[in-house]
């Protein structure tokens, strides 16, 4: 195995030689050029000749000063090609040395002097084994975390977890039973007094009726998925186009048909964005994203404030009940919110300042999505906490955050068990590059030809 100190060394080294073989190169393409023209020279050569022979003929005729001029001109003529060649001398100047140490030494000054940024062609000096520990190890450098990023995951989870004690906490103030005397959540409240203007609210309630909002009871809305903040626009828009009410609750999913007229599908779309909006400033307001699948668990047996048992459903109905809203759910937001803000900041401008590549998706690069799941982490599982100080009250849980960890941590999952061994083959197959493999497969010719002498000279080994 090359050692570090070693690599170094030969970086040094490659790169005086990739510089001399770069000048060769440039030489034998400027040569092949000029003998593109050689059959029109080959004519003005012959022309040429026909004329020293026309001179030659008259030699008599010539006087004394017209072989003068003639010397003078061979004279230019050696000078020419002697300023040439000693201009080809300088260009193609050989690295002498005595040893290693001496040579290493003479091509770090011939780097200073020709401005030679450092390489390391290792298809050229590295066994194959050598070779793929290093592409691999490369590899996983790109997704290696240094203490500025530990420091900001760290620094980004502990201000969500504070956020979601300080700011989050629970919807409203508890003032009976197990959990009496906890305090809600300030921002909640403030957004929960948030009301449409009164005209507003009127008109939207009667230019927004639709069938599934029939059903009744001071938990309807959680009862029925068409008032969910996203499954509202599959099945609110179902049964406004049917005429129709489902409703979930207690495991059991129920539609009632012919309950209103059906209306057409871009009378729906609207119909179902007008109707949430009505609801939303309302007491009761409209349930978290997927509330109504919850209503379907009808599993579990979580003891209640009261002391009584329930199910995840059931439980679920009495969370809404004591402000488990979509405002709340604005309030639990800011936790992920918080990481979100610190690392993509964070992310952005290290990778702007270190004159890195644009990131289009940090969520698709698996260093930085392991950041921010790592930071998601910290803070769900000091939810986890908070739910434990607050007595296992369940209105403490910040289901956004958890929503935000999960949307991390299933990406991550198939990449750590499908996609990280192919990834990591792309790799090593993309970073191969076909000059370093010219470079040993030519190395010792053209060094030959360009520097055939008895002084010596440095030939690459496989």
């Amino acid at each position: 195995m090359i050692s570090e100190k070693e690599l170094k060394d030969l970086e040094v080294v490659f790169t005086s030689q990739q510089h001399m073989l770069s000048t060769i190169h440039a030489r034998v393409e400027s040569v092949e050029k000029s003998f593109e023209g050689c059959d029109e020279t080959s004519r003005e050569v012959e022309h040429a000749q026909k004329l020293l022979d026309e001179v030659l003929a008259d030699i008599d005729l010539l006087s004394s000063d017209d072989l003068d001029c003639l010397d003078n001109l061979d004279t230019e003529i050696a000078n020419i090609y002697t300023t040439y060649q000693n201009q080809l001398v300088k260009e193609y100047s050989r690295i002498e040395f005595t040893d290693w140490d001496h040579y290493l030494k003479k091509c770090m000054i011939f780097n200073l002097e020709n401005d030679l940024e450092l390489f390391t062609p290792y298809e050229s000096f590295l066994y194959e084994s050598d070779l793929n520990k290093i592409k691999l190890e490369s590899y996983k450098a790109q997704y290696k975390w240094d203490q500025w990023d530990y420091l900001f995951v760290g620094l980004a989870g502990f201000l969500a977890a504070v956020v979601d004690h300080l700011i989050v906490a629970i919807p409203k103030d508890m003032t009976s039973g197990k959990y009496i005397g906890q305090k809600g959540s300030s921002l909640t409240k403030w957004l929960q007094s948030l009301e449409l203007p009164e005209w507003l609210q009127k008109w939207l309630e009667e230019a927004a009726k639709v069938p599934y909002d029939n059903t009744g009871g001071s938990s309807h809305r959680i009862d029925t998925p068409g008032h969910d903040p996203i499954l509202g626009f599959v099945f609110g828009i179902i049964d406004i186009i049917k005429g129709s009410s489902t409703t979930m609750k207690n495991g059991k999913i129920n539609i009632v048909t012919g309950v209103a007229e059906g209306k057409g599908l871009l009378e729906a779309l609207v119909l179902q964005l007008l109707h949430l909006l009505s609801d939303v400033a309302t007491k009761r307001g409209i349930p978290v994203p997927f509330a109504s699948v919850f209503r379907l668990l009808d599993i579990g047996s979580f003891k209640r404030e009261n002391g009584k048992t329930a199910t995840i459903g059931q439980l679920m109905g009495w969370m809404y009940h004591y402000g488990y809203d979509m405002r709340h759910f604005v309030t639990m937001s800011t936790t992920p919110a918080t990481i979100e803000i610190i690392l993509r900041m964070y992310i952005l401008i290290r990778t702007f300042t270190e004159g890195d590549e644009k990131v289009t998706n940090i969520s698709l690069n698996p260093k930085y999505r392991s950041m921010l799941l790592s930071a998601h982490a910290i803070a769900s599982a000091s939810n986890v906490g908070k739910v434990y100080l607050r007595a296992g009250n369940p209105l403490a849980i910040n289901y956004a955050e958890w929503l935000a960890l999960l949307r991390y941590l299933v990406p991550s999952m198939k990449y750590w068990v499908f996609d990280r061994s192919r990834f990591e083959i792309e790799h090593m197959e993309k970073i191969s590059d076909d000059e370093w493999s010219k470079l040993l497969e030519n190395g010792n010719n053209l060094l030959e030809k360009a520097f055939e002498s008895d002084s010596n000279a440095v030939i690459l080994k496989e």
